[in-house]
């Protein structure tokens, strides 16, 4: 019989904390879509790009598509045991900068710390404090082999200016690539976008 053992305190507060509205688009909203589909990286044996753009009032989201002429093992994307070390250690990472100089810094799989820090400190009792932003989170996705599909929910809507996309996987031989897409019109887009029950 195994016995896990959680690290830290008990925690303070039990059952499931409020969903952040920083962590995902509003429950009746179907957003507004953003003309976004852009190459961020086209590599001999590598392939990332941006595939669509969903504004909504809190914030907007991203479909990534990762092509490789290698195949990607599940553990590199996320899915399933995660071994340290090897040259694929760490994964993709893909940065939201926004025009104003706020930067996401680096989401790579698994949780987003952002999330991570929230759920801990509501669970100690805590009121956790809204994030600055911008905040990069995954929100699904899935493949296998050579073709993998990911979606990103990026909170809040950006100022107006450029939102730049930068992806980096060293481990597949991608140091920094990165595109800009068109920060007014995805702030736009989002302010057009209202529950669907209004």
């Amino acid at each position: 019989m195994t016995v896990a053992f959680r690290k830290g305190p008990p925690p303070v507060r039990e059952g499931v904390p409020p969903r952040p509205k920083w962590t995902g688009p509003p429950e009746d909203e179907i957003g507004v879509a953003v003309a976004a589909r852009t190459v961020i990286a086209s590599q001999p044996r590598l392939f990332i790009a941006v595939t669509d753009c969903v504004a909504y009032s809190n914030g907007f989201t991203l479909g990534l598509a990762v092509r490789s002429k290698d195949e990607i093992p599940p553990h590199m994307m996320g899915f399933g045991p995660y071994r340290e070390g090897g040259d694929d250690a760490g994964g993709i990472q893909v940065t939201v900068r926004f025009s104003d100089g706020r930067d996401s810094g680096g989401g790579g799989p698994g949780p987003n710390r952002a999330v991570m820090d929230y759920y801990r400190e509501w669970s100690e009792g805590k009121d956790p404090p809204e994030p600055v932003g911008p905040i990069i989170g995954q929100q699904g996705g899935g493949g296998g082999g050579h073709r993998w599909d990911f979606n990103y929910f990026i909170w809040p809507l950006p100022p107006d200016g450029p939102v730049t996309i930068t992806c980096k996987w060293p481990g597949r031989g991608l140091q920094t690539a990165g595109k800009e897409l068109n920060g007014t019109a995805i702030h736009a887009a989002g302010l057009k976008s209202h529950g669907v029950w209004d």
